[in-house]
């Protein structure tokens, strides 16, 4: 007796020591191995998102309680400590209920409903309809057609005719998700009338788990890819991975505001300018988005004299704006202008233009060449020097 009460003791210090953390993996006695939804309880309650009841068991025939699907799913998607914008106060449930913090911000974002304005019924059931629609209203949806939906439950479910037409086209989503709890020997109906267990609950939260990480996996392989786009093809670039290397002596065309002369502009002034297209790579990786602002200073000028010189301009760019976002960066290049005219043709330059003023007026589009290679991480934009 003794034994069994220190036993329950100790198993109640862990379960409090979990209660803020993660949990380990922890066996049940009232649940097997070979129990349907054995991989997905175990898996949430590593994960500390449902754990046992204080006498250590789990209770899967148990019905889900709405204070405990408040609970999961807020845990589920890690919002247990954004904070709290809306207020609430209700009859049946106040601060000093277990799941009073899961409830305010389970109601903050929307994703399950009070009873009334002054009842959340914490301890009523939830049913699978319920449960689904809640689920799908959290999760991003393409649109589904009723046709689409109905098909997709008419195959998945022998209970199709049971199951209402309002909520068709949110189970048909659902099905699609495939974020539905199917408890055997009942895969094929869908119970909608019917109350969830915990059991059920802990596969709903799991699928809901694993979809929800899906996108976040989605959305940082998207933003860890490059851009594919067309524009103007830089040749001979070196890739290592995301850093793409443009090597000296490139040509790139830009448009330049504001009026810049070899022989009346000075050191240490400021222009804008911008690139007249995207920029890319050879596989059409984007390294520099077409109107990316560039914020030029010039850093020396040579006057033009007749027969002995062309007047020349070095520009250095100190900032840019890629792919639509402010960023300062210092150094980016140095830039000598050949200042030739978009219909002119390089090799003729030289020949004609013996002793000329460099003038770029507003608007003109000019080329300049790479005094130095320029790395650039083509998926964040960064110019690394």
């Amino acid at each position: 007796m003794k034994n069994s009460i220190k036993k329950i003791i100790l198993s109640l210090l862990i379960i409090i020591a979990l209660a803020g953390s993660k949990a380990i993996a922890m066996d049940y006695p009232d649940i097997d191995y070979g129990f349907w939804a054995y991989q997905d309880i175990e898996y949430l309650t590593d994960e500390g998102i449902v754990i046992g009841y204080p006498d250590i068991k789990f209770q899967p025939e148990k019905l889900l309680t709405r204070a405990e699907y408040a609970a999961a799913v807020v845990k589920v998607l890690k919002q247990d400590k954004i904070p709290i914008e809306t207020m609430y106060s209700f009859d049946d449930v106040d601060t000093t209920h277990w799941a009073w913090n899961y409830i305010i911000r389970a109601l903050n974002l929307d994703i399950i409903k009070p009873e009334d304005n002054y009842h959340f019924a914490p301890d009523d059931y939830v049913t699978r309809s319920e449960i689904i629609t809640f689920l799908v209203n959290i999760l991003k949806t393409e649109d589904i057609t009723k046709k689409d939906a109905i098909t997709a439950l008419q195959n998945a479910y022998d209970d199709f005719d049971d199951i209402p037409d309002w909520f068709k086209v949110t189970a048909g989503k659902a099905e699609v998700l495939n974020v539905i709890a199917k408890e055997p020997p009942r895969q094929r109906y869908l119970d909608c009338d019917k109350f969830v267990t915990r059991a059920q609950m802990a596969v709903f939260m799991a699928n809901l788990k694993r979809i929800t990480e899906g996108y976040i996996q989605e959305k940082v392989k998207r933003e860890k890819s490059p851009k594919i786009a067309e524009g103007i093809v830089i040749e001979n670039i070196l890739r290592d991975d995301d850093v793409v290397t443009i090597p000296a002596k490139t040509v790139l065309p830009i448009m330049v505001s504001g009026q810049i002369s070899s022989n009346d502009s000075a050191p240490g002034e400021m222009f804008q300018a911008k690139f007249i297209n995207n920029i890319v790579d050879e596989e059409h990786h984007l390294i520099f988005s077409k109107d990316a602002i560039l914020i030029g200073k010039i850093l020396d000028t040579t006057k033009s004299k007749y027969f002995i010189r062309n007047g020349e301009l070095i520009f250095e760019f100190s900032s840019v704006n890629n792919k639509n976002l402010l960023t300062r960066i210092l150094a980016v290049a140095e830039c000598e202008s050949l200042l030739v005219e978009a219909n002119k043709i390089k090799k003729v330059v030289k020949t004609i233009l013996k002793g000329r003023n460099y003038i770029i007026k507003d608007g003109q589009i000019v080329y300049i060449t790479l005094y130095k290679p320029v790395r650039v991480n083509i998926v964040t934009g960064e110019i690394l020097d």
